[in-house]
């Protein structure tokens, strides 16, 4: 389940402009993406942007995603695309509740839910380029 909800971390927001709707959102998928990327690449739960199969990345790499990830939640939600904040917003609550739970991978999803999981799977995809392994 967790190499389907990997993803994240920060990075400081889009600038504000005046530009079409379009453009902003462009940009926010570009800088999301490039975040989701480069925070597995990073912490090893991702190469050449394809996701690692989950038993090929050990523990300490999803602890180290999941701790970056909640420390640059506030930048990272200020890049999410409005069509899958919500997804988002879930899985960085469920991160929390993971390292709450002592990095246990058996933590219930809560509010957090598959449909959730498998929208921001799609979203990586079709929108960054990203393989799943």
């Amino acid at each position: 389940m967790v190499v389907l909800v990997a993803l994240l971390v920060a990075s400081p927001a889009a600038a504000t402009t005046r530009a079409p709707a379009s453009s902003a959102g462009a940009s926010t998928v570009s800088a999301w993406c490039a975040l989701v990327i480069q925070i597995n690449t990073k912490y090893g739960t991702m190469k050449n942007k394809r996701y690692l199969p989950a038993d090929k990345v050990p523990l300490s790499a999803w602890k180290n995603l999941i701790d970056a990830a909640l420390a640059g939640r506030r930048h990272l939600l200020a890049v999410t695309p409005a069509s899958i904040k919500k997804a988002q917003t879930d899985e960085l609550n469920y991160f929390a509740r993971i390292k709450a739970n002592h990095y246990s991978l058996k933590t219930p999803l809560g509010p957090y839910t598959i449909a959730e999981v498998r929208q921001l799977g799609n979203f990586q995809r079709t929108k960054c380029g990203i393989t799943f392994g």
